[in-house]
């Protein structure tokens, strides 16, 4: 998963082991609850690829969040949304993350300014569901 510097070296301070080098192989599981995952350790070829090395190793895990990568298709949400404000490629939003559709809020690397990290699309998310939770109030 990409992490800048800063990033790596925040979890770390914060008691988070950073393994480098590990392919996720399959998640772990016991009568229908999560117990792990199981990784393939990796080497990089000349190309800069990983590749797999044959060794294996297991964490423990109770909870497990996928983190995928993905494109914006403007044209898409055009299409379909109409007024949705698109700046560079990117969806316009406000400080609460909402966008110029009624209802609708953005995060992530999909928004006009967003950064290609976990934390931003995080606190991303924090924000906007405060937003919601405050428009919901006002329908209550």
């Amino acid at each position: 998963m990409k992490a800048s510097e800063y990033e790596q070296h925040y979890a770390q301070i914060n008691d988070v082991k950073l393994r480098y080098c590990a392919s996720p192989k399959r998640i772990l599981s016991k009568d229908g609850q999560v117990t792990g995952v199981e990784f393939d350790m990796t080497d990089i070829d000349a190309d800069g690829k990983p590749l797999k090395t044959g060794k294996i190793f297991q964490l423990e895990a109770d909870m497990i969040f996928k983190a995928i990568g993905q494109t914006l298709v403007v044209e898409q949400l055009v299409d379909t949304a109409g007024s949705l404000a698109i700046e560079m490629g990117r969806i316009v939003v406000d400080d609460e993350r909402k966008t110029s559709l009624d209802n609708v809020w953005a995060g992530g690397d999909c928004v006009a300014g967003g950064e290609d990290l976990t934390v931003c699309a995080v606190q991303d998310g924090k924000l906007a569901a405060r937003s919601i939770h405050d428009c919901l109030q006002l329908i209550s």
